[in-house]
């Protein structure tokens, strides 16, 4: 009955948002009128302008010819040369309204486009640290996750973000003290977190999925390597991961079987030496 209730009140958020866009619509028609009337101006203080450039001109020449009629004072080629200066005002005259071209800057965005934007979809695009097995220490405000350096034990981290729809790139870098031992990254389902679909550092697949490289000549990627700057992609639409080692630029993906490790999915790190880390760097929907 709760539930029914709330469904059917009346929902006082929806009247914030329609109001807000209904003052955006008041600003915008202001900036439109302004932007207006000030065009109209400049027509206006152009022409004006132009007809007192014009004028002046047209004074100027007229008293020379007066005084070179009064003085006798002229050639036939001074005649001429005045017919044209005046048939070049008239013709700037008659061309004068055709000769503005009212053009729009396409770079210069005057109104600010509005669209809806989920709250949920903005915290996804923040992914840090939020839970851990094991001994690591997380830092840097969820940014930085450590494995403790009293020994080497099996350590497990997840992100703070739920993924349920939607394709998130999430960028992050793993330093190990050393190849022999492997790290871990991936998804994990929530319900059933014991489901993990992922690489490891010596570049064998975790979880039931079977993986695909992009480049066909590169199967080798991780395995050896200390350093691990990866382009992770949950691309929850598709039901599929995917990621680039910025390193060695090696592209590999996997379905995931949502029976094996339904929704919601959680970003997934395994680590076991001492002292390995793992740091996100950006994180966004795309």
């Amino acid at each position: 009955d709760q539930l029914y209730q709330l469904i059917n009140q009346e929902n006082n958020g929806y009247y914030t948002l329609i109001n807000q866009i209904d003052q955006w619509e008041k600003n915008s028609i202001i900036k439109i009128q302004q932007v207006a009337q000030n065009i109209r101006q400049d027509i206006v203080q152009y022409i004006k302008s132009q007809k007192e450039n014009a004028s002046e001109t047209l004074k100027y020449f007229s008293q020379r010819l007066r005084k070179a009629r009064e003085e006798d004072d002229y050639i036939e080629n001074d005649l001429h040369l005045w017919s044209l200066k005046l048939e070049n005002i008239k013709k700037d005259l008659t061309t004068m309204n055709s000769s503005i071209i009212l053009r729009e800057d396409l770079k210069d965005t005057l109104i600010a486009n509005v669209y809806l934007s989920s709250i949920k979809q903005q915290i996804l695009t923040n992914e840090n640290f939020l839970r851990s097995v094991g001994d690591i220490y997380i830092e840097d405000n969820g940014q930085l996750a450590v494995h403790g350096d009293q020994k080497r034990s099996d350590a497990f981290l997840c992100g703070k973000n739920e993924y349920i729809r939607g394709k998130h790139k999430i960028r992050f870098i793993i330093n190990k003290k050393n190849s022999d031992y492997i790290t871990t990254f991936g998804i994990a389902s929530i319900e059933s977190q014991l489901s993990v679909y992922g690489w490891s550092s010596d570049d064998q697949t975790v979880g039931g999925g079977y993986s695909q490289s992009k480049n066909v000549f590169n199967q080798r990627d991780m395995k050896g390597e200390t350093i691990l700057q990866i382009e992770f992609v949950i691309d929850c639409d598709n039901r599929k991961i995917s990621y680039f080692n910025e390193r060695t630029r090696c592209t590999k993906e996997m379905n995931v079987d949502l029976d094996l490790c339904p929704f919601p999915w959680q970003l997934y790190f395994y680590l076991y030496d001492t002292g390995d880390r793992v740091r996100l760097l950006t994180s966004n929907r795309i």
